[in-house]
């Protein structure tokens, strides 16, 4: 490997993203709030979201309701096969094991 100033640790901290940013909507946060286009977030965020209970399948994270996230991080342990690309995102919050599947030579 190599040496360098960059410090994974400290570039991935939280994403950027703090419990600062979120709002206190009271003992029901998700209910009656429109679901965001497209939510930044870290690993630690999507282990710890919750089922947002309605009949959209979306899930609830610092109170609010999402369906679309996106998540930076490094790519690692990266398998090939005929069904599908399988490979791990480590973002310095945590990691997480994703899976991207063909359909007759489409990635789905």
């Amino acid at each position: 490997m190599y040496s360098s100033q960059f410090d994974a640790n400290s570039a991935f901290n939280g994403g950027g993203f703090t419990s600062s940013q979120s709002t206190d909507h009271g003992s029901s946060p998700a209910k009656g709030r429109d679901t965001y286009g497209l939510v930044p977030v870290t690993v630690k965020q999507i282990s710890e979201a919750s089922d947002s209970g309605d009949d959209k399948s979306n899930f609830v994270i610092n109170g609010v309701d999402v369906a679309n996230v996106t998540l930076i991080g490094m790519v690692s342990k990266k398998a090939e096969r005929v069904t599908d690309v399988s490979f791990t995102i480590d973002d310095g919050t945590g990691q997480i094991h994703c899976n991207r599947w063909y359909l007759l030579g489409l990635f789905f």
